[in-house]
């Protein structure tokens, strides 16, 4: 008895195959589309569900630094834009730093100094809502404090910046704000929290941040 001739692969198969694959990379990409957040509320929900965790609180709505009028120790305007971009970390007080406010440049140092090879690309900032730091305060900068920057800005601005978000900030509030390299105050922290925090959400902002 003659066996059947095997049949080949259908002529069908091949071009089957490549119209599958055509319609998984065309899916992958609308769906990368649709799930592209359009806003920060949509870009915080899609981090939540990714499981994106931070110790610091998000600040809502963010605040553009550009809109704080910044004056340097020598009187002059502090503009963001002339200045190299990296993570800064401001701690705004008075032109007496004690207390709540020489633990939280204290855990700064330490986080700065445990950011290892990222040292560069991160900076401390203390904001004087009054006028410039005091004698005691410089020398406690210049003592305990290495490569910490000091800044000035009038309270009521900055009372008047932070309006209508989601920190309540008022005379004695000590916090410390976390600032993108696009100059976007985007996350807070306070003196209670664990020394830990901030180098935590620091080294996972580092490591996927171009700057």
């Amino acid at each position: 008895m003659t066996k059947p001739a095997r049949q080949g692969p259908s002529r069908f198969t091949a071009p089957l195959q490549v119209v599958l694959m055509l319609a998984i990379v065309i899916a992958t990409i609308v769906a990368g589309f649709v799930m592209m957040p359009s806003s920060e509320d949509e870009q915080r929900a899609l981090l939540s569900k990714l499981g994106t965790t931070n110790h610091g609180t998000l600040l809502v709505p963010v605040k553009n630094i550009a809109d704080l009028d910044l004056i340097d120790k020598e009187g002059n305007p502090w503009l963001w834009s002339q200045h190299k971009a990296k993570w800064r970390f401001f701690v705004p007080g008075s032109n007496e730093c004690e207390g709540d406010c020489r633990e939280l440049l204290y855990v700064s140092r330490q986080t700065h100094i445990l950011l290892g090879k990222n040292t560069g690309r991160f900076e401390r900032i203390y904001l004087s809502l009054d006028g410039a730091p005091g004698a005691q305060t410089l020398a406690y900068f210049e003592q305990e404090q290495p490569y910490l920057h000091t800044l000035q800005a009038d309270r009521t601005d900055f009372t008047r910046w932070l309006a209508g978000s989601n920190l309540p900030w008022q005379a004695g509030t000590m916090v410390g704000i976390l600032v993108d390299p696009g100059g976007q105050a985007m996350m807070f922290y306070t003196p209670e929290q664990p020394d830990n925090h901030l180098l935590e959400d620091l080294n996972h902002l580092l490591r996927y941040s171009a700057d």
